[in-house]
């Protein structure tokens, strides 16, 4: 299974994922290099958040009508000529400099939004349902193996070159991954897997045409409290931090050793959502973030706070791709990237309101209240994703579909 999505899927989604991750970090620096307040830099990943919900369902029926590979190439061409305004606006220093960046930094929305989305469309169409929880755990690994990647790349190159170069640089990614989309030894495989998957599902009349909402709904709930628990982490993490002294440095390297644990967990949580289920998976992913936000404020002190950092990473882990995974196995085989457009608004939303409600409670309680309600709704989750699990009906290790 690996060896059929490793070219086509897997090695294109890095490329595109760490051309976004080199200029990632960049975003609020540029932004201020060319003379934007800082205050109006950081409502900047706001305002693309924004964008992105906007958006999501409009690129996902876009995807459907024209087709994942023509999706990609338009998507490509949105990203490089948005990433050519943003080096224009770095490189060539006028008065349209500020509007440059910013058109440049929002149109790059949509490009993301529909690799995303076509990449996650074409696994669920040609991967079969007992499979798919490694299928999609790949596909999140190697996504977020580019996001490691291509901040240690733009790094390099900012020791001997202009802050604009990195942008660049991901141009050159962005194409190199659509490129590779098309060219025919890489791909003839996996489209003719394709086409046979679709093949079967109308000779044993098994396709799945219609969406039962109310399903949809309740199995939402549960993966939009597992988002929250993830947009929180590193807020409410780097304030602990902060809490108990630690330096910058030591926080920004507990975060990365946590994201090296769940780098390392990912397949074998990959493995389990096949084996034994995805509600199981997704409560046991929930339990353990949650256990480690309720651990931080009860035990106040360094090695509580590092416990509390291996019981989210081990959560976060194994869960994995959990979120397109569940998505795939209720998307329609008709419109199935529309579909899963509308699924990823249950994560979208808790991205943009999850740091909203982490404001609130900090402004009316103190740091710890932050870390009971985030912890509290995990855990809750987790008795709800298995609670739920005879109205979701996802598959299980002893009944997989």
């Amino acid at each position: 299974m690996i060896k059929l999505l490793f070219w086509p899927v897997l090695v294109p989604s890095f490329l595109f994922a760490a051309a976004l991750g080199a200029i990632t970090p960049l975003i609020i620096l540029a932004a201020i290099d060319i003379g934007i307040p800082p205050a109006a830099a950081a409502l900047l990943m706001a305002a693309s958040g924004v964008a992105a919900l906007a958006c999501t369902v409009p690129v996902g029926a876009a995807i459907d009508r024209v087709g994942d590979k023509r999706a990609m190439t338009l998507a490509t061409l949105n990203a490089a000529g948005a990433l050519a305004l943003t080096i224009l606006a770095l490189a060539v220093p006028s008065g349209w400099s500020i509007a440059l960046y910013i058109a440049g930094h929002l149109l790059r929305v949509p490009a993301q939004v529909a690799w995303g989305l076509a990449r996650q469309a074409v696994v669920a169409e040609t991967v079969a349902a007992t499979d798919r929880g490694k299928a999609m755990t790949s596909l999140g690994g190697a996504q977020r193996a580019g996001f490691l990647a291509g901040p240690l790349a733009g790094s390099l190159i900012l020791i001997w070159l202009p802050l604009w170069t990195v942008f660049a640089f991901s141009i050159v990614l962005v194409l190199a991954a659509t490129v590779l989309l098309r060219i025919p030894r890489f791909n003839s495989t996996f489209d003719r897997a394709t086409a046979q998957a679709r093949e079967n599902r109308a000779a044993t009349e098994t396709s799945q045409l219609s969406v039962t909402w109310n399903t949809v709904f309740v199995a939402g709930i549960g993966v939009s409290l597992l988002s929250v628990a993830r947009v929180s982490q590193p807020i409410l993490v780097a304030l602990w931090g902060l809490h108990l002294g630690w330096s910058e440095a030591q926080i920004s390297l507990a975060i990365a050793l946590g994201s090296a644990l769940e780098m390392v967990l990912m397949f074998p949580g990959g493995y389990l959502k096949d084996r034994v289920g995805r509600s199981f998976i997704l409560s046991l992913c929930l339990v353990f973030f949650g256990g480690g936000f309720l651990l931080v404020p009860f035990w106040d002190g360094s090695w509580g706070f590092v416990l509390a950092l291996i019981c989210m990473s081990v959560g976060n882990g194994l869960g994995s791709g959990i979120n397109m995974t569940i998505g795939a196995d209720l998307s329609p085989d008709t419109g199935r990237a529309k579909f899963l457009s509308i699924w990823s608004m249950f994560s979208q939303v808790a991205v943009v309101g999850g740091p909203l409600g982490i404001s609130a409670v900090l402004t009316a309680f103190a740091l710890p209240a932050a870390f009971i309600l985030v912890g509290s709704l995990t855990v809750f989750g987790a008795v709800w994703a298995l609670a739920t699990q005879p109205i979701t009906k996802l598959p299980t290790g002893s009944r997989r579909s």
